[in-house]
């Protein structure tokens, strides 16, 4: 088993550098390396991030659909031999929907050059930092993301990707076998029905055979694995190569499809929890994901009868503060935010209970005025008394508060 090693780990290196022609069918517009911050993020561009801790750069697609209103699955790509940062293989395969596409450069050349297990340090901080400044910028799906490759960038996936499983929702080795073939299996309770996906050109050789081979051993140690032989294609892609693939399918049932199936399970135990906020927006963020789909469908439906309840019950909140108490409204308004937190409707509760206490605020202080230009001092100041210990919260209070202290200083009193 050593000897078949050595043959794979001193062979491997020489052939794999036919993947230098993807950068030509998969090449990126230039542009300039920016930090995060300055970085101009917007829908079906991409953008050259420095990530400051380790000074390495990355590029960063985001799709087309993309809105910061629900979370996005993330695909990271690592590229091949001699190559450099791209994204345009997986921007292809996804049609630039649905995934924001992160193009990864190697943060050393040691791992460039060798894959060594050993040596992932650094890559793995490159990983965490690079995850860490897109997060800050876009809504990311962190249950959701993927790691994958082609040829040098597939093996790649099988050593850095290995030793991210508890990170990862899936990985796609593409044009490459398993570096360590093999030896030093993954952890059992990692990669038992952990997502790989596999594929190969049927003409690659030395790969295809390699692909065929570690796709057995993922299946072997428990692994949930999809292989797939492109007919006629060899380590050179040809360009009809993306319509022999069902990989965009494939990234849809374990990202977008489990994303959805997941978030309509959580929104339901929300509502079953009288938690009516988070799960009317659990179900209008997982309905924009799949919109044509049945559970998708049924998210909207859900997120439009809570919409429906939420709006009769703010109407009638709002009614009854002509008719009712004030303190038993307020009462009613925070009851109704605490049951809607999370949600747009918690933000309409909060708009409601700040008007009607700047209008309850404001009768208290025009009550307050008129007394003071009557000269009845003692029942201004009882008035202001008043507003200062109910109405902290009023739009006013700072303007008062001030008024109150001068009139004190004036009247000579504390």
């Amino acid at each position: 088993m050593k000897t078949l090693f050595l043959r794979y780990s001193n062979n491997w290196v020489q052939t794999i550098c036919f993947s230098t022609l993807l950068l030509f069918l998969f090449s990126n517009v230039l542009v300039a390396d920016v930090p995060m911050s300055d970085a101009e993020l917007l829908p079906g561009k991409e953008a050259r991030i420095t990530a400051p801790k380790t000074g390495k750069t990355f590029l960063l697609y985001v799709p087309i659909d993309y809105t910061d209103k629900r979370p996005f699955p993330v695909l990271f790509y690592y590229h091949g031999y001699r190559g450099t940062a791209t994204t345009g293989m997986f921007r292809h395969i996804t049609k630039g929907e649905g995934f924001i596409v992160v193009g990864m450069n190697y943060a050393t050349d040691l791992y460039y050059n060798k894959l060594l297990p050993a040596e992932t340090a650094k890559e793995k901080i490159f990983f965490d930092e690079a995850l860490a400044l897109i997060s800050t910028r876009l809504n990311v799906a962190k249950e959701y993301i993927f790691m994958g490759g082609y040829s040098q960038g597939g093996y790649s996936t099988t050593v850095l990707g290995e030793q991210l499983l508890d990170r990862l929702a899936g990985r796609i080795v593409l044009g490459a076998g398993r570096r360590d073939v093999d030896m030093n299996p993954p952890p059992t309770e990692l990669i038992r029905g952990h997502p790989v996906f596999y594929g190969a050109g049927e003409l690659d050789d030395p790969h295809y055979q390699r692909a065929k081979r570690a796709a057995r051993l993922y299946t072997e140690w428990g692994a949930d694995v999809t292989f797939e032989g492109w007919e006629n294609e060899t380590h050179s892609l040809s360009p009809q190569w993306s319509r022999k693939t069902k990989m965009r399918e494939w990234l849809i049932a374990y990202g977008p499809a489990r994303q959805v199936k997941s978030g309509f399970e959580k929104a339901q135990i929300a509502e079953k929890d009288d938690k009516l906020g988070e799960a009317f927006t659990l179900y209008a963020q997982i309905a924009e994901i799949l919109p044509d789909t049945e559970l998708c469908l049924t998210a909207k439906a859900s997120a439009a009868r809570l919409a429906t309840e939420a709006d009769k019950q703010l109407n009638h909140l709002t009614k009854a503060a002509d008719t009712k108490p004030y303190a038993e409204v307020i009462k009613a308004l925070e009851s109704f935010r605490a049951k809607y937190a999370v949600s747009v409707f918690a933000e309409r509760a909060t708009q409601i209970h700040s008007e009607l206490l700047n209008a309850k605020a404001d009768a208290l202080e025009t009550r307050a005025r008129e007394a003071e230009a009557q000269k009845n001092y003692a029942r201004a100041l009882q008035l202001y008394d008043l507003y200062l210990t109910y109405f902290s919260e009023a739009k006013r209070y700072p303007e008062v508060q001030k008024h109150v202290k001068n009139l004190k200083s004036k009247r000579g009193t504390k």
